[in-house]
């Protein structure tokens, strides 16, 4: 009998240097404040973040570079390594992989971060917090368990994981992540002046409201 080829899906939670990050491990009151989903080793991200430096406003799904946490050599990850089946790791890369077809068409969902903070998920079709991204790529491919009602946070996602007794590991981004190229990450892009980024950001909030 042959064993089962299995391959790493890793998920990450950050706890970032910039302001957004520790604001939101403030109110959280919780060790890390993002989220995201690598299927090569940690060599790139898939998240819900946003997609310039300048402009926490303009987010949604974007391919991370592991350089947007090795910038201020602060920022603390951990990581749970999930060994799937071959047909489990296909449905979850085909899962992103049609995401980012119309990746324009997916944003930032800023009111579930409000609902959260009262126990409820805001659901809109194309609108995602990174941990909400995650945790519904995981039920795509039968890792986890739908939960339509209950907020979903870097919290609850953690204990999840770690009740499962997944391969965890921890250190700082220097300890894990190699500096590839920046790739299709634009965190570093001119988006525009303050014409263009004002436009962007009201086209991606009129898309989060009306879902």
């Amino acid at each position: 009998m042959f064993p089962t080829l299995t391959k790493p899906v890793f998920i990450v939670f950050f706890a970032t240097d910039l302001k957004t990050g520790r604001f939101i491990r403030t109110m959280t009151r919780h060790r890390f404040n993002h989220a995201a989903i690598s299927l090569d080793g940690m060599r790139t991200f898939y998240s819900f973040s946003r997609l310039y430096i300048d402009h926490p406003m303009i987010a949604g799904l974007v391919v991370e570079s592991p350089k947007r946490y090795l910038m201020t050599g602060k920022t603390v990850l951990r990581a749970y390594k999930i060994d799937v089946d071959i047909e489990t790791y296909g449905i979850i890369k085909s899962h992103i992989e049609e995401m980012l077809a119309s990746k324009r068409d997916y944003v930032y969902n800023y009111i579930s971060c409000g609902t959260y903070m009262i126990g409820r998920r805001f659901h809109r079709q194309h609108a995602f917090t990174c941990v909400e991204f995650v945790r519904d790529t995981l039920v795509s491919g039968g890792v986890l368990f739908d939960d339509h009602h209950h907020r979903v946070g870097v919290d609850s996602l953690e204990r999840e994981l770690s009740s499962c007794g997944y391969e965890m590991s921890e250190g700082t981004a220097k300890d894990f992540l190699k500096r590839t190229p920046w790739g299709e990450d634009p965190y570093l892009d001119d988006c525009g002046g303050r014409i263009a980024v004002m436009r962007e950001a009201s086209r991606r909030l009129y898309r989060m409201v009306r879902g």
